[in-house]
């Protein structure tokens, strides 16, 4: 079920951006440069649990924007 209703979140953000839009999406310069100093203090060992939670949730909005952005190519493919 959890899936489904995945799918169809992911389904229903395809809808309502376009999909140059979803495609073009990128993190902004200062959530970047946080994502590059939350990686490499990670791999030094040097993150607090609070920190490990962020780069959690920066790697849960990759996920999501990746499959989003599956679903939009195949969107401007199927055209």
């Amino acid at each position: 079920m959890v899936s489904a209703t995945f799918d169809h979140f992911l389904d229903v953000v395809v809808d309502r951006m376009t999909p140059e839009e979803i495609l073009a999406f990128q993190l902004s310069e200062a959530e970047q440069q946080r994502l590059d100093d939350l990686i490499e203090r990670n791999n030094a060992g040097l993150l607090t649990a609070e920190e490990k939670a962020e780069l959690q949730h920066f790697a849960d909005i990759e996920r999501t924007m990746s499959l989003l952005k599956v679903k939009a190519d195949y969107q401007l493919r199927k055209k």
